[in-house]
């Protein structure tokens, strides 16, 4: 048996690789030394090295010439992906066939129907060979016996590796060769003009060594397999060899393969691997016992190598074909896309300006860190191939309001080191080593939710994932290395000799805990009211993505040209129990479609308004009966109809449910192990809090829940998260170092943080507003579900945690101070945790 060897295969690899050691070296310099001038000039070289590889990865040096000389424009230059809804793609049209299995009873071949969890399993299995990763858009929906797969804009080669990898059945089965084999015979049985109880015969496709032709033999083997598809747990590619596959069992594969080869003759008998009804390789067994892993060789290239192992992890249990390929709109629309992007560029100059005359010279700097931020982030998705998506654009928008709200707490306890007199240098130095644990553990706790969320989410809470995680990544390299690194520079230069702020906010205690009745009835009340509401209207409020409904077509007759921009305008004003959403579809070779996402029961309307409003679809001709052979009256331009499953599945819910939880009770044990139980306990119900309100608030408002939703809520709970930690912190550092009341020191921890607190919800609530008003109606309910989250995490985080915080520890009667005070003492004393 041979291992896989990680091994890089070109030349991209090993520029990203050995840029990735360089850097790795310079960090670990930076944080090694204690001089100033040492770590402001390797801290300069590592800012500009990630800044320029990340320009470099969103447009090549090359294109960058070409854009520069006019040759090229930015948007045919760049290599940024855009999803399905905003620029459209191609979509395949998969039908499932029906298995044909042997009763050895009766000698006779049988059909297995297919059963809707069939189609589902399907389903999945094509979400995972396409999407591993989390960074590739393409919805997958049922139709029927029939799926749909809708990818972003490709090249002709990628549609076809694609279409490949889709149709590959990888049934993969192990059989002993039977003991009268020999080719003459197998061919007759092959051919069915023999029979060998017990046996099969399947063709085997060779090379001769010599001329390098291929030729095709039959190989007899027992007719039942020792092992199967659902057997294998793991496929990877060999790259040393570049010829061949690593199978790893699962435990019960393992199993059946020990049984298996435990009764074969070592030198003596043949394994023979069957992948969709041909003869991978007919090997002699040359071990005592196989056991956990063995090697499918034989493979042409380390592509084919690749296709083969991710088909092989992920194998269908019936056979699958492309009947139809066509070229698709954008789900948004064009307008839509267009509203939605230069409203968030609206929103986020509006977010620096207020930064910046807020800061003055210090929010330029801090517009420096988050240009930096976006282009690492940008540049990120980049090298990684991710898409542009509603869920990842929410994930674009929380790294931004967390990116923001890193500079505005070192910005505030730079205010906080000023005012006790200390110089410019001093305060600035004591301002960054304050932040930084809020910084760090606001992060670090949405970090660790976004890497179990891409562990075991599916489909666009991947792509959620795979976005945040990016994002954060920036927001610390962002907000702890580039602007310290331009606050040394300006220090050093003489730049920066007096640093001013405005102050909106004026410093005062409140007391935040003597208001907690009022707080914990007011959010009792709307979670009541809405979860009663979500009760009562049941499937009411839940969109197509989540309950299916229907897909009716249209045949857009040749020398017509329909837009989606006159479709939209006409659904606009059909009154429509649920949202809809079209689609152009052109078909090569056959003109093009109106597709038309809708309910059921909305079909019916759908119909009468397209043929009532588009010039000509009303018209109607005699046509022959198929049935009765009579004359009929119908319309000329056919329309049909297709059921479709959910986008947003029973499996794809779950998985995304499981990994919140899971995620929710990483962040319990990070609280725990920084903080104490009862801020884990406080940060999970204020949690639990903000999803419920922001989710019952738009059931009353009678907003219909999709999947733009499942990213708006995912953005909610990373919101909460970020704000509940950096008050938090606050209140650790003041119960560590302040004597009095603990209700008064929290008090004044959180009264503290109010001016960072209200500051950052106001801009992050601004961006998102500004994307409400002019982004376009299928954004609006994104943007009013974000906008929602910042209000209740900001309310929870000072009227809920906090609170929750003081009457957990008060009931569990310990001393929230001394458990604290112990907790460092201990990480001083022992920091590495030994006993």
């Amino acid at each position: 048996m041979i291992n896989s060897l990680a091994a890089g295969t070109g030349s991209d690899t090993t520029m990203v690789l050995f840029s990735g050691v360089s850097l790795l070296i310079l960090l670990f310099w930076y944080l090694a030394t204690d001089k100033e001038k040492v770590k402001r000039n390797v801290g300069t070289v590592i800012v500009t090295a990630i800044t320029v590889l990340s320009l470099f990865a969103i447009i090549s040096p090359k294109n960058l010439f070409l854009v520069a000389t006019g040759e090229k424009t930015f948007k045919e230059a760049n290599n940024l992906q855009a999803g399905i809804e905003i620029v459209g793609g191609t979509s395949f049209i998969i039908e499932v066939k029906e298995n044909k299995v042997f009763n050895e009873e009766t000698g006779q071949e049988e059909t297995v129907e297919i059963t809707p969890e069939a189609m589902d399993t399907a389903k999945t299995i094509l979400e995972n060979r396409l999407n591993e990763s989390g960074t590739l858009d393409a919805p997958v929906t049922i139709q029927g016996n029939r799926i749909e797969i809708q990818i972003p804009k490709i090249s002709t080669a990628e549609a076809d590796r694609l279409k490949e990898l889709l149709t590959t059945t990888a049934k993969l089965t192990l059989h002993k060769r039977h003991d009268q084999h020999n080719p003459f015979l197998a061919k007759q049985v092959f051919d069915k003009e023999e029979i060998v109880p017990g046996a099969r015969a399947f063709p085997y496709t060779q090379k001769d060594e010599k001329t390098g032709e291929e030729f095709t033999t039959y190989v007899l083997v027992e007719r039942r397999a020792a092992l199967g598809g659902k057997d294998i747990a793991r496929a990877t590619p060999n790259y040393a060899t570049n010829t061949e596959v690593q199978i790893t069992l699962t435990s019960e594969g393992t199993t059946k393969m020990e049984d298996f080869t435990s009764s074969l003759k070592r030198g003596q008998d043949h394994i023979v691997s069957i992948l969709d009804g041909e003869v991978m390789n007919d090997a002699v067994l040359n071990a005592d016992i196989l056991s956990k892993v063995f090697v499918i060789s034989g493979l042409d290239n380390l592509e084919e190598c690749e296709r083969l192992a991710k088909a092989l992890a992920n194998p269908m249990e019936n056979e699958i074909e492309v009947i139809d390929e066509r070229s698709v709109s954008a789900t948004l629309g064009e307008a839509t896309v267009k509203q939605g992007i230069n409203a968030g560029i609206a929103g986020l100059l509006i977010t620096i300006l207020f930064v910046i005359l807020y800061y003055r010279y210090s929010g330029i700097i801090a517009l420096v860190g988050l240009v930096m931020n976006i282009i690492v982030l940008f540049g990120a998705m980049a090298l990684f191939g991710a898409s542009f998506t509603l869920p990842g654009i929410a994930g674009i928008i929380l790294t931004i309001g967390v990116a923001v709200d890193a500079n505005v707490l070192i910005y505030e306890r730079l205010r906080e080191e000023l005012a006790k007199g200390k110089s410019v240098r001093a305060a600035i130095a004591a301002a960054y080593d304050k932040a930084f644990s809020a910084i760090f553990d606001a992060n670090i706790t949405t970090l660790l939710t976004a890497l179990i969320l891409f562990w075991k989410a599916t489909g666009s809470v991947k792509g959620f994932a795979v976005t945040l995680t990016i994002g954060i990544l920036g927001t610390l390299i962002a907000a702890l290395l580039c602007t310290r690194v331009l606050f040394w520079w300006s220090s050093d230069t003489g730049a920066l000799k007096k640093v001013k702020f405005m102050n909106l906010i004026p410093e005062r205690y409140i007391d935040f805990l003597g208001k907690r009745k009022i707080a914990f009835s007011l959010s009792i009340v709307l979670i009541v009211g809405g979860i009663g509401s979500l009760a009562l209207k049941g499937k009411e409020d839940l969109g197509i993505d989540f309950v299916g409904g229907e897909i009716t077509r249209f045949e857009v007759p040749e020398g017509t040209t329909v837009t989606q921009t006159e479709v939209d305008a006409i659904l606009k004003d059909v009154k429509t129990e649920k949202n809809v959403s079209s689609q152009i579809e052109t078909v090569t070779g056959q003109g093009s479609n109106i597709a038309i996402k809708s309910s059921r029961e909305d079909s019916e309307l759908i119909k009468q308004a397209i043929r009532a409003n588009l010039p000509g679809f009303d018209e109607k001709v005699q046509i022959e009966d198929k049935n009765s052979g009579k004359m009929v009256e119908d319309f000329k331009i056919p329309s049909s109809t297709t059921s479709v499953s959910p986008t947003l599945g029973g499996e794809f819910l779950a998985n995304a449910i499981w990994a919140l939880a899971f995620g929710i009770f990483a962040v319990l044990i990070y609280i725990t192990l920084r903080f104490e139980f009862s801020f884990a306990v406080g940060a999970f119900l204020a949690l639990v809090h903000d999803i419920l309100i922001s989710l019952g608030i738009l059931v009353i408002f009678k907003q219909e829940l999709s999947l733009i939703h499942v990213g708006a809520f995912l953005t909610i709970a990373g919101y909460s998260i970020n704000d509940t930690i950096v008050v938090f912190d606050r209140i650790r550092e003041d119960l560590q170092t302040k004597r009095g009341e603990i209700r008064d020191v929290m008090n004044n921890a959180i009264s503290a943080t109010l001016s960072r607190t209200i500051i950052t919800s106001m801009t992050t609530f601004m961006a998102v507003l500004v994307l409400f008003i002019f982004g376009g109606s299928s954004l609006k309910a994104f943007s009013l579900a974000i906008m929602l989250g910042v209000i209740v995490g900001t309310y929870s985080s000072i009227f809920i945690a906090s609170p929750i915080v003081y009457i957990f520890s008060k009931m569990r009667g310990i001393n929230l101070r001394r458990e604290l005070l112990d907790a460092n003492l201990e990480a001083e004393v022992n920091p590495a945790g030994r006993k």
